[in-house]
């Protein structure tokens, strides 16, 4: 059983697929012939085994550390074609699972889950694409700011819609269920809630 399926990821249509997507181009962990994930979360590292158990052996998965990979060149090609593709994202469900997993991966909140929502990028470019993605599940009021000395650009997402996007990708995040959604009154999102 040491073959794959020929049938990989639907990432433009499957809700888990979008997740993984937005974790790996958090971490984009990869080199020539190998693709996987670096993070020191085992939660999200179960996550990522559990995707690519779906396609590989067991014995095909690799871990060291903190990175799970897998050796496969046509699944390191597909990850990096979606990513280049991210604007085919259509569907509300999609953005959200994506921008889920883009959180866990890179993102971050103040304890008062409103100030400082932002998701940390390599390139402007990647942060410019996810801006615009934003915007299609109406979150307008973001900006993107350069950070000189960490060489990295944050995607802040304003307070004022803070809740809005942790109420969109939630149902996704590993990181928010297990970290902001504990059973404290104050913390609980309702809707319609003021801000």
């Amino acid at each position: 059983m040491g073959s794959i399926k020929t049938n990989f990821c639907n990432f433009f249509s499957r809700e888990e697929d979008s997740y993984i997507l937005g974790l790996w181009c958090a971490d984009s962990y990869w080199w020539s012939s190998s693709i996987g994930l670096s993070n020191v979360d085992p939660a999200l590292i179960a996550k990522f085994k559990d995707f690519l158990l779906k396609f590989f052996s067991e014995d095909r998965i690799k871990f060291n550390r903190n990175h799970i990979f897998v050796n496969s060149r046509p699944f390191l090609r597909e990850f990096r074609e979606a990513r280049n593709n991210l604007i085919k994202l259509e569907k509300d469900n999609l953005i959200n699972a994506y921008f889920a997993g883009r959180f866990d991966g890179d993102g971050s909140i103040d304890k008062n889950f409103r100030n400082d929502c932002r998701i940390v990028y390599g390139n402007k470019n990647e942060a410019e694409i996810d801006k615009s993605l934003l915007l299609r599940i109406g979150i307008s009021n973001t900006k993107i700011y350069y950070y000189k000395t960490a060489k990295t650009f944050c995607l802040y997402i304003s307070r004022y819609q803070a809740r809005e996007f942790l109420e969109k990708i939630y149902n996704y995040s590993i990181k928010l269920q297990k970290l902001v959604f504990i059973p404290r009154r104050d913390l609980v999102f309702s809707k319609g809630e003021k801000t």
